[in-house]
């Protein structure tokens, strides 16, 4: 049902209220760690079961079935600019966002379908059993590129984050023993569950991942 919606409130920096608004539709919606970018528009992301009053002038405009991850973007006033879905037809999420100098937001979450995801980045094939997935979208509400991350056991993530060079971090874990590290400080797994670390090139390349 509808019983829980995301809600996103801006405060001043006394802690005054400026505005406040729920984000769901008829299937309600639960809301991740929202981000801003320099001119403070505010980014949230998600996971709806709502097949309206989400989507709206973004890459995704229709659900895709069971649970969708959202983004939607605000001004700084509270004013919706668009909003997206991104998922398949099985449980897909998202849980993170940061945004880069240039005004592209990344959203990180996790995806069970294994179509209707990933799209021109590192990883186009589904792993299995819940894969991370990671998407870059522009200012605009275009996707630049979303990849999955992980192989055939679970993964789930736990941050995302811009450096100065637009390059992008994705932190999770994983009980995969293969297909999550290349080149990095650890690249064999240390046991049953071990947290990752992976850098990308803004054009969504990976440049390199360790378990740790």
């Amino acid at each position: 049902g509808n019983s829980v919606n995301a809600f996103l409130v801006k405060f001043n920096d006394s802690g005054l209220r400026l505005w406040g608004t729920y984000y769901g539709g008829n299937g309600g919606a639960g809301g991740g760690r929202p981000s801003t970018d320099a001119l403070g528009n505010v980014f949230l992301v998600g996971n709806t079961y709502s097949t309206s009053g989400i989507a709206a002038g973004g890459y995704q405009n229709t659900s895709g079935g069971d649970s969708d991850g959202f983004l939607v973007k605000f001004n700084a006033a509270g004013v919706r600019l668009w909003a997206t879905y991104l998922g398949g037809t099985q449980f897909d999420y998202l849980t993170h966002s940061a945004t880069d100098a240039s005004g592209n937001v990344y959203a990180a979450g996790a995806a069970a379908s294994s179509s209707g995801i990933a799209v021109g980045g590192h990883q186009n094939t589904y792993g299995g059993n819940s894969d991370l997935i990671l998407a870059k979208f522009n200012g605009l509400g275009s996707l630049l590129w979303c990849t999955y991350y992980g192989d055939t056991s679970e993964e789930s993530s736990t941050d995302v984050t811009v450096d100065a060079q637009s390059n992008v971090y994705l932190i999770g874990q994983t009980n995969s023993p293969t297909n999550i590290a290349s080149g990095g400080h650890q690249n064999q797994p240390g046991g049953r569950i071990d947290t990752f670390l992976a850098k990308f090139h803004a054009s969504g390349n990976r440049l390199w991942a360790t378990y740790y």
